[in-house]
């Protein structure tokens, strides 16, 4: 199983994806590994892709850990 840990590309702040949400194209952000949502790798790599397609990646970089 794998979690995404975002890093913030301008202060360097780091969370992690709790929650996709497709329907605002975003997502919801904790600062708690244990918060964090789990997905297969596959499925991880996939959120991601999503995430960047949603402009998430203008800021943040994104690492399936």
């Amino acid at each position: 199983m794998a979690i995404i840990r975002w890093t913030n590309k301008f202060s360097g702040e780091v969370g992690y994806v709790k929650q996709l949400r497709q329907k605002d194209k975003c997502f919801e952000n904790t600062y708690e590994k244990s918060e964090a949502k789990t997905y297969s790798d596959s499925v991880a790599k996939g959120v991601v892709t999503k995430l960047i397609s949603y402009g998430e990646g203008k800021n943040n970089d994104f690492e399936v850990i």
